[in-house]
């Protein structure tokens, strides 16, 4: 049994590079609507905020990469949040530890 290409698949002709270019960019133009509207998930996305961007971005791309884009993009905001979570307590810990090293230090050299 022979393998499907992606075109195949989809059922379209092979994408060309200017239209790939059009595609690039018109998702970059709908994440960007998306960050400004501090919109994490497209599936709690209310559907009128950052519609135009997102019917132009199904428009001029195929439905398989609409589905990666968002995916990729949903998954690297989880990564980022994460690195922000433990950045956070990584430096709540250090603080802490240098409040006791101070402590100590003035137990050790003040007379009480």
């Amino acid at each position: 049994m022979a393998k499907l290409d992606s075109s195949e698949r989809e059922g379209t002709q092979v994408v060309t590079r200017s239209e790939r270019e059009k595609c690039w960019i018109a998702r970059d133009k709908y994440f960007a609507c998306l960050d400004k509207n501090r919109i994490t998930s497209v599936a709690n996305q209310d559907s009128s905020v950052c519609a135009n961007e997102r019917s132009d971005v199904d428009s001029l791309c195929r439905q398989s990469w609409v589905d990666y884009f968002i995916q990729r993009r949903e998954r690297t905001l989880q990564i980022d949040a994460m690195k922000r979570y433990r950045m956070q307590q990584a430096h709540e810990e250090l603080e802490a530890r240098e409040a006791a090293s101070r402590e100590e230090l003035r137990n050790k050299f003040v007379k009480r």
